[in-house]
């Protein structure tokens, strides 16, 4: 059965093993689509800076100099994942799922092939255009990383759009938040368990506390936090002398993600004391939050091409970081598209057909209204 072009080419790419620090082989094909549209492709060295086997791929479809530059962007890596994944197409349901032992990753292979297809789209209607630039990022999925050593200083857009964000499309997201990651050390006393476990300090024991006695999950309707891995001890007859806690904190607030790591310092630095044991904790920023005004011309313009197609524009703020973080704080506005997915980074995780269709037209009309700008 043939199918619009935009989902043939979103199961081609789904089906090429991708994972985070390895894009080699998905950037070698977006590479050669570019182009065979006729863009001007290069690679960074994003890849030698955080040990992968590919840079982000920037390419330009050179435009009309007075007219306003444009910045579509995706990410090529996805999260973890077998390697090998199955699309399957159920048309009746409108959707595309994986055969469900693995994620589809329509995160972000649906903003991939939008951008795509929308310039092959404008190409062919022969309208006028500005530059309009792309950036596929590496390793998004593990910290924003391509997007965080992307040197912006090439770009000629002072506007992006992300196509980077699960929900309806016709979502537009003007703020995603700061993340902090936290590792914390607990450092008990070794004892033999059946002999003198009195004279240990359970790691384990001491860390179970600090967590009950700390508030996590739903601060507050703009912050988070979230306790995902715990690892330690050597063997059930040794009181556990060391433990490791990895958490993440996130917010859309400054002030209150500082107070709350602030909290996180004490209640883990007061429980330990009583206990005897010691504590360090090391906090990493892995991104800085971004935030749009709602009257910003770069939300404006894209509700007015969403009305033009007949789809409802809703403004949400993000719970999730995006390499919008990154171009808003290199000086690039960006707000982020939802492309039509769902149940993302599970292997739920599912595509509305129709709406995949009609993100590229949205690519499309709003590089033709980017050009109107200066008419």
């Amino acid at each position: 059965m043939a199918y619009n072009p935009i989902i043939e080419e979103f199961l081609e790419l789904v089906k090429i093993p991708t994972h985070s620090f390895k894009e080699r082989e998905i950037a070698d094909v977006l590479k050669a689509k570019m182009q065979k549209i006729g863009m001007e492709v290069i690679e960074d060295k994003t890849g030698d800076i955080i040990g992968g086997n590919c840079g982000n791929l920037i390419g330009r479809w050179k435009g009309i100099d007075s007219i306003p530059a444009v910045l579509f962007s995706a990410h090529m890596d996805r999260v973890a994942n077998p390697g090998k994944i199955v699309p399957i197409i159920r048309e009746d349901e409108d959707r595309i799922t994986s055969s469900g032992d693995t994620i589809l990753a329509a995160d972000d292979i649906s903003g991939v092939v939008s951008i795509l297809d929308g310039i092959r789209k404008a190409k062919a209607s022969g309208v006028p255009h500005g530059d309009v630039e792309v950036v596929f990022s590496v390793a998004e999925e593990v910290g924003l990383l391509g997007s965080k050593h992307l040197d912006v200083s090439s770009l000629r857009s002072k506007m992006a759009y992300v196509l980077d964000s699960g929900g309806p499309l016709g979502t537009l997201v003007n703020a995603a938040p700061t993340q902090y990651t936290f590792l914390i050390r607990i450092y008990g006393k070794s004892s033999h368990a059946g002999m003198a476990p009195e004279k240990g300090i359970n790691a384990i024991n001491v860390g179970a506390q600090a967590l009950m006695r700390l508030r996590e999950g739903r601060l507050s309707p703009i912050s988070t936090s979230n306790f995902g891995i715990i690892s330690g001890g050597k063997a059930t007859n040794i009181v556990c002398d060391y433990l490791e806690i990895k958490g993440e904190a996130r917010s859309h607030n400054e002030e209150e993600l500082s107070l709350y790591l602030k909290e996180v310092d004490k209640v883990f630095k007061e429980t330990t004391a009583e206990r005897g044991a010691r504590v360090e904790i090391d906090y990493t920023l892995e991104y800085p939050l971004f935030s749009v005004k709602e009257g910003d011309p770069i939300i404006q313009l894209a509700s007015k091409v969403l009305d033009q197609l007949g789809i409802k524009a809703e403004v949400v703020q993000g719970g999730g970081g995006q390499d919008g973080n990154y171009f808003t704080q290199k000086g690039i506005t960006a707000i982020g598209l939802a492309t039509g997915y769902d149940y993302v980074h599970t292997e739920k995780e599912e595509q509305s057909i129709s709406q995949l269709i009609k993100c590229g037209e949205v690519v499309a009309a709003i590089i033709t209204e980017v050009a109107k700008i200066n008419t």
